[in-house]
């Protein structure tokens, strides 16, 4: 079964394990969706991580994946499932249009609480950034769904350190009564990317990967990282096929990764995303995968019980 672990920024036990839902009710039809909800159920998962702009890409224009979740939820009338989703996302046709404000954020709000069936959703992140608008101003649309009871707690996904801490600072010693974490794109792949250029990783699109600064920030303030494209697809396993090519630190997290995966009888996918639970950052990985099989890593990564802070390359730099 999949474990479940405590941050003292939520009130609820959430899974070691999430899963990523991006892709399901859109890219992926109902039934195939639908099945891998009730595996990762059956698994004892409790924690699922979608979005109002999830599926808005496909020929419906319509935020499937929460659809396919909402429609999941009632028909197994599952109650102690812990939902994240997000708001303020740019709209597919106008990339360049800023939609990181309050009435965007409620609209999103309202649509995705309907579609989901939730009158309360556990998680809402702020899906973008826009760093021309004040961060005490994002703070205080997102708080103020905290305080009018339609979220639990709010977060920010693909946001900058300099933008993060200076919410922190803004919330104050309380923060945690507000904000449960942060969620930015990290791997144990991308933190040996980062390390091949000085410690950051700088991306197109408004996605912000965890680089030195950001993963310095959640050592220190002990915030909770939720990484997304953890398993990086699979990038280790595909480079012992010969399917990929590796930087200096890749390759020598590459042969750790093989020893373990080795001496514990698992593939080097299950260490390199064990790797974010026990790496000394308080994380949990946010995994999307496209089958059953893939899925049935899961409980071997959850359980995970020895230290792997020795591959980061943060740590030894």
């Amino acid at each position: 079964m999949i474990r479940q672990i405590r941050f003292p920024s939520f009130p609820e036990p959430l899974s070691a394990v999430c899963c990523g839902c991006g892709r399901f009710g859109g890219d992926y039809d109902d039934e195939r969706s639908l099945a891998l909800l009730d595996c990762y159920y059956a698994m004892g998962g409790r924690f699922l991580d979608t979005a109002n702009c999830y599926g808005r890409w496909t020929a419906s224009g319509r935020n499937e994946s929460e659809r396919l979740i909402g429609a999941w939820l009632k028909s197994r009338r599952v109650t102690d499932m812990v939902v994240t989703s997000k708001c303020c996302h740019y709209a597919f046709d106008a990339h360049d249009v800023s939609r990181v404000n309050r009435a965007c954020a409620e609209a999103d709000l309202e649509e995705s609480r309907r579609t989901l069936g939730l009158d309360v959703i556990p998680i809402y992140l702020a899906h973008r950034d826009d760093e021309t608008c004040d961060i005490r101003v994002i703070v205080d649309f997102l708080a103020d769904m905290v305080r009018r009871g339609r979220i639990t707690r709010f977060g920010l996904s693909n946001y900058r350190a300099q933008r993060v801490r200076a919410a922190l600072d803004y919330l104050g010693a309380d923060w945690r009564d507000w904000m449960v974490a942060v969620s930015n794109e990290w791997s144990l792949h991308e933190e040996c990317l980062a390390m091949d250029r000085d410690g950051e990783l700088p991306k197109g699109d408004g996605i912000v990967a965890t680089g030195r600064a950001l993963w310095t920030l959640h050592r220190e303030a002990d915030l909770p990282l939720f990484a997304f494209s953890a398993a990086s697809g699979g990038f280790y396993a595909k480079l012992a096929e010969g399917k990929r090519e590796a930087g200096a630190h890749d390759r020598i997290a590459a042969g750790k990764l093989s020893r373990i995966a080795d001496a514990h009888g698992v593939s080097v996918t299950v260490p390199s995303v064990a790797y974010l639970l026990r790496s000394g950052v308080p994380a949990i990985p946010i995994v999307a995968v496209s089958g059953e099989r893939q899925m049935a890593e899961f409980e071997a990564i959850a359980a995970w019980e020895d230290d792997l802070s020795a591959l980061s390359p943060f740590g030894e730099g």
